[in-house]
């Protein structure tokens, strides 16, 4: 398929034994990886040779057929690598025929055929195991899944045929397609909720104890004690089950997404056809859509933060500061969120404190029941909620934060007040201790103009939601030292965040990157554009939310603030919208009616009121909404390609790459984007606004 060569890592080794009370053997297929203990990786090499492994097994001499991994993976998936030189080679046909060749010897065995799902096993990996009749599981965590979807193509191996007829339509359709964009896999337990795997045994592979396990419930089955599962295929219930799921993904993706269509059709087609005719379906469609821009911008993002969250870029080689007990100042539910973050990922005493003793004890509280909620989920134990609990106070005196080695203030989004809370603190904690600012906009430098140690104060931007959102903005101040940045980015790891290191600049990456586009859509409303076409003209996007969607979700006020701080910076790109400025200063929740509010107009009541009064004072009147739909996309193009322009020529951030993980990781932004710069690539606005392309993607 490629000059490039992919030699096979993946052990293969068959073996022949007899499993208690039995008198014939079975034969036992154990794949490992040429690494100890590693992931088994499926490359096109891989294949070839278990086919020839399969091929040779003589089931006239043996009972059975068993699959097993290693202890840690069953089967990760494909070699990406490989997948990736397909994409500019096209030679992907082979590679995807050869894993239905393989994986359909042990489908056609004909003796019983099982696999043992020892670890992780996701993408090829299940796909591997659905073809055996059946599957068993070990209790955990290990996950399960077909993350294709997300990686911009879909499971080609087989998974679209044989999963719906194992679990039915709608429930593979959810795992194929749902959960894979979604970035979610399976657990054990709900795999075989869902009927996935037959069973989940409650041993570690490696021990006695799996060994028995597994054998016993094989020979059970031998003995007609199991039968293999299979779903109904009523074709009312299945065709339901496809049209509902093409009907979310138009819904959700507008065709920017081709992965997720092409699974939904294959999952159409595997009801009436056969495993070999759908799998010849599968092999041209999933050469078409694997070279597809979309794909090769998933793959492109998935590499990216899959790089970056085991190694973050750009730290400085300096020491790093142990952090053994950390501050929080407020008590708010940001605060309680950063000290809940705090205690759980770096497991250390977290202190915090307020103006007020009651705000502060109800604070404490709060943060303490997030741990008992995340228990009531089974998240955690009661005994580690309990403990992580035990790690959050309240500050009875000053004095109480003295000893702290990492102080983050969680108050109000104004320098000022920022800035007086620096100077009360700083002659209270220690001089080597590091002061953090969570602040999402404004400037680490401006911030700590007045204090005594400016080279230890960091912006440490954790997004809201903390729980689901990975992304930390590490922002430099003018005088932050090599040794507070370091320390900064070690933490960040130790609390599982992928940070990205910024310079101090009007709201960093992700806000000014949004607020940049929300400039356009403000524009477009108090410009007398239609709202719903206003907010509908990014569709083709494929974004997760839309405009008005996402601004609901973040808050008018705190887009209006940030609006604001751009517009101080710079006036000639970004403007401030009368209607914005409006909602925000009626304290408006929405702009979009709320789930069970009925609203005569697109906008909500209150927000449509605020447009027409707004309009009304600017003497704008209603336009049809025409130029609203494709210039509009066009006109936020070429702002993102032009703001992004700047934040590289200003050395915000060190290349593009950077701005792409922090919109995937802090904006949602999906991985058929590339995160933000492979799309403006491939539309042409870096080229019409910068006269080149980023090349993020080197595509």
């Amino acid at each position: 398929m490629s000059e490039q060569t992919f030699p096979s890592t993946v052990t293969i080794d068959v073996t022949r034994p007899v499993l208690p009370g039995r008198e014939r053997p079975i034969a036992l297929v154990s794949l490992g990886s040429t690494e100890p203990n590693g992931l088994v990786i499926w490359g096109s090499e891989a294949m070839r040779e278990l086919r020839r492994e399969l091929s040779a097994i003589d089931t006239s001499q043996v009972e059975a057929v068993v699959v097993t991994g290693n202890e840690k993976s069953f089967g990760a998936g494909a070699n990406l690598k490989e997948i990736r030189a397909a994409q500019f080679d096209g030679g992907s046909e082979d590679y995807i025929g050869s894993g239905h060749e393989a994986f359909g010897v042990l489908a056609e065995m004909p003796v019983p055929t099982f696999s043992l799902i020892t670890g992780v096993a996701l993408g090829g990996g299940l796909e591997l195991a659905l073809h055996t009749d059946f599957r068993l599981a070990t209790s955990g965590k290990a996950p399960m899944g077909l993350p294709e979807c997300r990686l911009g193509f879909f499971p080609g191996w087989g998974g679209v045929y044989l999963l719906p007829h194992l679990v039915g339509a709608e429930a593979a359709l959810n795992i194929i397609v749902t959960d894979s964009m979604r970035g979610r896999n399976l657990k054990p337990a709900k795999a075989a909720e869902i009927g996935l795997v037959d069973a989940v045994l409650d041993a570690a592979p490696g021990t006695d104890e799996w060994e028995t396990a597994w054998q016993r419930w094989v020979v059970e089955a031998l003995e007609g004690k199991h039968e293999p599962r299979r779903a109904a295929a009523d074709e009312q219930t299945w065709q339901a089950a496809v049209d509902k799921a093409a009907a979310k993904a138009h819904a959700a993706w507008h065709g920017a997404a081709p992965g997720p269509v092409a699974a939904i059709d294959l999952v159409g087609r595997a009801r009436t056809d056969t495993r070999q005719a759908n799998g010849a379906a599968a092999v041209q469609l999933f050469s078409s859509i694997v070279q597809s821009d979309a794909a090769r911008a998933s793959l492109y993002a998935f590499e990216l933060v899959s790089a970056r969250s085991k190694q973050a870029a750009n730290v400085p080689d300096a020491a790093v500061r142990p952090i053994k007990k950390a501050a929080v100042i407020g008590a708010g539910l940001m605060a309680g969120q950063l000290a809940s973050l705090l205690a759980q990922g770096a497991r250390v005493p977290v202190v915090m404190t307020d103006l007020d003793d009651e705000r502060l004890a109800t604070g404490v509280q709060r943060t303490r029941d997030r741990f008992t909620a995340q228990a009531e989920k089974g998240r955690m134990s009661a005994e580690q909620a309990e403990q992580l609990g035990s790690l959050i106070s309240g500050a009875e005196s000053p004095q109480d934060l003295a000893d702290a080695d990492f102080v983050i203030e969680a108050v109000f989004e104004e320098l000022d007040v920022k800035r007086q809370v620096f100077a009360q603190w700083e002659p209270v904690i220690k001089e080597d201790a590091i002061l953090a600012t969570n602040t999402s906009s404004l400037s680490i430098t401006a911030m700590g103009r007045d204090l005594q140690h400016p080279e230890r104060l960091v912006g440490f931007h954790v997004f809201n939601p903390v729980e689901v959102t990975p992304l930390l903005e590490i922002v430099a101040g003018e005088k932050t030292d090599d040794s507070t940045l370091a320390t900064a980015f070690d933490l960040a790891a130790k609390l599982r965040r992928i940070a990205v290191r910024v310079e101090d600049a009007p709201s960093f990456v992700v806000n000014r990157v949004l607020t940049r586009m929300f400039d356009s859509i403000g524009r477009a409303m108090d410009a007398g554009g239609d709202p719903e076409t206003v907010d509908h003209a990014l569709d083709a996007m494929g974004l997760p939310m839309t405009p008005l969607q996402l601004l609901d979700f973040v808050g008018p006020a705190v887009l209006v603030h940030i609006t604001h701080t751009m517009n101080d910076a710079y006036p000639q790109r970004f403007t401030l919208s009368p209607w914005l400025d409006a909602v925000a200063d009626a304290g408006l929740k929405n702009t979009l009616p709320a789930r069970g509010e009925s609203s005569e107009t697109y906008l909500s009541e209150g927000a449509n009121e605020a447009l027409e009064r707004t309009r009304r004072e600017n003497g704008v009147t209603a336009q049809s909404g025409d130029g609203a739909g494709g210039q509009l996309l066009t006109r936020v193009q070429d702002a993102l390609a032009e703001e992004i322009g700047y934040m590289l020529d200003e050395g915000v951030v060190a290349s593009a790459r950077d701005i792409d993980l922090c919109m995937i990781l802090g904006a949602n932004y999906p991985f058929h984007l590339g995160g933000i710069t492979p799309y403006l690539d491939r539309c042409g606005a870096a080229e019409r606004v910068r006269g080149a392309r980023f090349n993020a993607a080197q595509q």
